[in-house]
């Protein structure tokens, strides 16, 4: 067999999410029979993150098994490749390398509005919350992400995982703009100029753990939820309910995928 590591841009929208499944339209569905194409016997992708439906990715890593000893490289894939997606590197790599468990890190960010009318229904790449939102509660909660904490009230439950524990590395929320982080990408601000970025990187997350702070945030920042009551989710017992909804999909990323021979 030969091996390769890609790095892989796309556009989430319309997908169901990363992982292949049968007659349904995903970012692996794609990649494997764009590579079927190149590329004559057994062909195999795996990747370091299930990106949900919706799911957007700047970095996402995916090892590429193939029977076919022909040159592959990213300028030859990117020629069969569809229009969401885009490979920006690929080289060899080792048979034993593992995307999803030799990583070191992965980044998340978040893109969103709370300015009525700017971010609309046509817009796929920002999210918008309609509330007014309360930004120094929510960076005090953002402050408590930080380190090692149990989100077991803050992702949904039936993912794969033995335990909710997890370390989060770094963590904040700042204004961008988001046309100057989308520049010569697959993505577009839409005459967005300046919208929130919440930004977090640590070993690994839970299911929908990223979607689930961001609706926990936005309901302290609206006043539905107290900074303590924010608290007790990350410290506290498991809560039966969840008053919030999970944000968009739309406003999320994967950014970055971090390994040691780096």
């Amino acid at each position: 067999m030969n091996y390769y590591k890609a790095i892989l841009q796309y556009d989430g929208t319309h997908h169901l999410g990363f992982q292949y499944q049968v007659g349904m339209p995903t970012i692996q569905g794609d990649l494997n029979q764009s590579l079927e194409m190149l590329l004559q016997g057994k062909v195999t992708t795996r990747a370091a993150s299930r990106t949900d439906k919706g799911v957007h990715a700047f970095g996402q890593v995916v090892k590429i098994s193939a029977e076919d000893p022909s040159p592959l490289d990213a300028l030859r894939l990117n020629s069969v490749l569809p229009s969401h997606l885009r490979c920006l590197t690929l080289s060899p790599c080792g048979g034993d390398f593992i995307p999803s468990v030799d990583q070191l890190s992965k980044e998340y960010r978040y893109l969103f509005t709370n300015t009525p009318g700017i971010s609309g229904q046509n817009q796929r790449f920002i999210a918008q919350t309609p509330f007014n939102l309360n930004m120094e509660d929510i960076q005090t909660c953002i402050d408590m992400l930080k380190g090692t904490n149990d989100f077991k009230n803050l992702w949904s439950i039936g993912g794969l995982s033995n335990t909710t524990i997890r370390e989060i590395y770094e963590c904040d929320l700042t204004v961008i703009n988001p046309e100057v982080l989308f520049r010569d990408t697959l993505f577009s601000a839409e005459n967005v100029t300046n919208c929130w970025q919440f930004r977090v990187k640590g070993k690994g997350f839970l299911k929908h753990m990223v979607r689930h702070l961001l609706g926990a945030l936005w309901m302290v920042g609206n006043g539905r939820l107290s900074v303590k009551n924010f608290s007790e989710l990350l410290h506290g017992e498991q809560k039966e309910q969840r008053p919030w909804k999970k944000a968009d999909p739309r406003g999320l990323y994967l950014m970055k995928v971090s390994y040691e021979f780096e």
